[in-house]
């Protein structure tokens, strides 16, 4: 088995109260984990971001390991109250997020909790 091509990721603050993370090379088993790291660093250096937008035109491969690192994406983005947005998505990936019936999940305008809905 061959090795994936390496992942880097860049962050930038794209505009007042965006965040833009650039995705180059693989989202599997062996460099995944880089995204969230860098997300984590970006969120902290910015706090108060209601955007932040992943550039997936050079994602190359995801596997399901670089499904979840997106999940933990999105997970860390939400917790500091922003939305995710998956920009430029090469055909494999934007097929395997419709397949496993995550891009709605990770793309979604916040929805009212549970307990807001009963507060009437």
């Amino acid at each position: 088995m061959t090795a994936g091509q390496r992942l880097t990721c860049s962050w930038a603050v794209a505009g007042r109260g965006t965040g833009r993370l650039t995705i180059v090379g693989d989202l599997d088993y062996d460099h995944a984990d880089e995204i969230n790291r860098v997300l984590v660093e970006g969120l902290a250096a910015h706090p108060g971001l209601r955007e932040v937008h992943l550039d997936c035109a050079e994602v190359a491969f995801c596997d399901s390991y670089g499904l979840a690192a997106l999940l933990m994406a999105h997970r860390h983005i939400r917790g500091v109250g922003a939305r995710l947005h998956l920009d430029n998505m090469q055909p494999g990936l934007a097929r395997l997020l419709e397949l496993t019936r995550t891009l709605e999940y990770l793309t979604a305008e916040d929805t009212p909790s549970r307990a807001e809905k009963f507060d009437t």
